[in-house]
C-alpha cells in the first residue's frame, strides 16, 4: 500500500469517525435546524456538516471492505485461507474494545439513570425529539440485551444495549466478516469439497439474517472491489477527478436527507442513495493509490486514526453522561440555539467525550495485538510479531 493511500485512509476513518460524533453531539445539544432562529451562512454550513454522520458509516462500510475483504483475499488467493488467523484477527479487533465498551457503558448508564437524571435522558428521552435518543434506554439494560449484543444480535434478535444506539453496525460489521469467511473460502479453497460447503454455508448464513443487513453488505463489499480494481493494473483516475466524484455524490447525499421528508422513503431509495455513495467513495479510494507520498500531517492522521474504532463504539453513553451531567450539575440546557454560547457547549462536550475515549483506547485498543497474540498462545500456536499499531486496524 502507498504512503499517499494509507494516511488518505487514516484522514478518512477518523474524520469519519468525528462526524459520526459530532452528528451525535447535535442532534442533542443544539435544536434541529428548523428551529434556528436566526439561519444565517455559517449556521446553514455547520448544520450541514454536523449532518453526514449517517454519510460516515456508509464510508466507514467501504474501508472496512478493503481492509478487511480486500487485503484478506488476495492473501489467501495467495497462500490459501487461514481460517483461525483470521478468526483471531476479528474477535482481537472487534472484542477488545467491545466488551469494555459494553461495561462501561452500562456504568455510566447505570450512574447517569440513578443519579443524573433530572433531565429524565435516561427515562423518557422521548419528550425531546431528537434522533439521537429513539429508544428508553433503561428498557434496553438488561442482561439479556447485553448478552444479545456480545453475540451480535443487536437489531437481528435484540436492541442494541443501554443508551449505546451506534452499535447496530458493529452487528452489521461482525456479519459481514462471517459471510466473507464463507465466501473467500469457497473461491480459495483447494477441493472442490471444502469450496461446495462453504458456498453452502454462506447461502445458509445469507438466508438467516436479514435482508436489510444483507443489502447493505453490498456497501460493505465495495471495498474489495477498490482493492481487485487496484491491484488489476487498469486505468485508474487522477485523486482530484475521484475526490471531486466522492464530494458531489456526499453533497447530493446529505441534501437529500436534509429534513424530514425521508421518513417516508422505501429501503430501496435509501439503499440506492447509500449505494450511489459508497461507489463514489470506493472511486476516490481507488484513485488514492495513484498518490505516491503521504498526505501532509501524515502523522496526525495516523494517530487520530489509531482509536476511531474506540471512538465510534463508546462516545454515545459519554455524550449522554455528559449532557445530563451538565443538566444536573451545572443546570446547562440543551437542544439550545447555536449561538456562541451553545457552540461552545457543542464543542466542548465533544472535546470531553474525545478525551474519554482516548482513555479507553490506551486501555483497550492499542493493545489489540497482544491480545492476539495470547488467543495464538491460546490455541497451542506460535504467536504473530506484534505489529504496529497501523497494521491492526482492519
Amino acid at each position: 500500500m502507498s504512503p499517499g493511500l494509507s494516511s488518505f485512509l487514516n484522514l478518512s476513518r477518523w474524520l469519519a469517525a468525528l462526524l459520526v460524533v459530532i452528528y451525535h453531539v447535535r442532534h442533542l445539544i443544539l435544536v434541529d435546524f428548523k428551529d434556528v432562529a436566526d439561519k444565517t451562512l455559517f449556521s446553514k454550513a455547520l448544520y450541514f456538516a454536523a449532518g453526514l454522520g449517517h454519510e460516515a458509516v456508509m464510508v466507514f462500510f467501504v474501508i472496512s471492505g478493503f481492509l478487511v475483504g480486500g487485503l484478506t483475499l488476495n492473501r489467501w488467493k495467495a497462500c490459501g485461507p487461514d481460517l483461525r488467523a483470521y478468526a483471531f484477527a476479528r474477535v482481537s479487533r472487534i472484542y477488545t474494545v467491545l466488551i469494555p465498551a459494553l461495561l462501561m457503558g452500562f456504568v455510566l448508564d447505570s450512574v447517569g439513570l440513578h443519579w443524573l437524571n433530572a433531565s429524565e435522558l435516561y427515562t423518557n428521552s422521548a419528550q425531546y425529539h431528537t434522533n439521537s435518543l429513539t429508544s428508553q434506554i433503561t428498557a434496553a439494560m438488561d442482561l439479556r440485551t447485553f448478552l444479545g449484543n456480545l453475540v451480535m444480535m443487536q437489531g437481528i434478535m435484540t436492541g442494541h444495549f443501554g443508551s449505546n444506539g451506534p452499535l447496530w453496525s458493529l452487528a452489521n460489521e461482525w456479519w459481514y466478516y462471517c459471510m466473507f469467511a464463507l465466501l473467500g473460502t469457497a473461491l480459495t479453497w483447494g477441493r472442490w469439497q471444502e469450496r461446495a460447503w462453504s458456498a453452502l454455508g454462506a447461502l445458509v448464513l445469507a438466508a438467516l439474517l436479514p435482508g436489510e443487513l444483507m443489502l447493505w453488505g453490498s456497501i460493505w463489499a465495495l471495498g474489495m472491489v477498490a482493492h481487485a480494481w487496484i491491484k488489476s493494473g487498469r486505468w485508474i483516475p487522477a485523486p482530484w477527478l475521484g475526490s471531486g466524484i466522492f464530494v458531489v455524490a456526499l453533497v447530493a447525499s446529505r441534501l437529500s436527507r436534509n429534513g424530514d421528508f425521508e421518513a417516508g422513503e422505501s429501503i430501496w431509495i435509501d439503499f440506492v442513495r447509500d449505494l450511489i455513495l459508497g461507489l463514489a467513495y470506493m472511486v476516490a479510494l481507488v484513485s488514492a493509490s495513484r498518490i505516491k507520498a503521504s498526505l501532509p500531517l501524515a502523522s496526525l492522521h495516523d494517530w487520530l486514526a489509531e482509536f476511531s474504532y474506540t471512538s465510534y463504539l463508546c462516545h454515545f453513553p459519554a455524550m449522554v453522561f455528559v449532557v445530563a451531567l451538565g443538566y444536573q450539575v451545572f443546570h446547562l440546557p440543551f437542544l439550545v440555539q447555536p449561538t456562541v454560547l451553545g457552540l461552545a457547549y457543542l464543542f466542548g462536550s465533544c472535546a470531553v467525550i474525545y478525551a474519554y475515549c482516548f482513555v479507553v483506547y490506551q486501555l483497550t485498543e492499542k493493545h489489540t495485538a497482544k491480545v492476539r497474540q495470547q488467543l495464538d498462545k491460546l490455541w497451542g500456536k506460535s504467536p504473530a510479531p506484534i505489529l504496529k499499531a497501523s497494521d491492526t486496524r482492519a
